[in-house]
């Protein structure tokens, strides 16, 4: 999606593209330069309540997050458009 140029790209199955995973840094440097970037969003549905604390990366390193943050952030709906 070109959101400047108001264009969608849908490449042809024959062409060959580089799948690779890039940093926001990439990425803007890539779309400041005009080149062509795919981006593909996915998300994970959590299906039962998870305590923040029983994530492994939280369990181990308690000092770096703080005693506040008791839970995940809600779930919400965000609405946005390209003109």
């Amino acid at each position: 999606i070109n959101c400047c140029k108001k264009t969608v790209l849908f490449p042809r199955p024959e062409q060959e593209l580089c799948s690779k995973l890039i940093c926001c840094r990439e990425v803007a440097k890539s779309v400041k330069a005009q080149e062509d970037v795919f981006a593909m969003f996915a998300s994970l549905r959590v299906e039962e309540k998870i305590e923040v604390d029983a994530l492994p990366v939280v369990r181990e390193f308690t000092n770096v997050f703080p005693d506040d943050i008791l839970d995940l952030p809600p779930e919400r709906e965000v609405e946005f458009s390209i003109d």
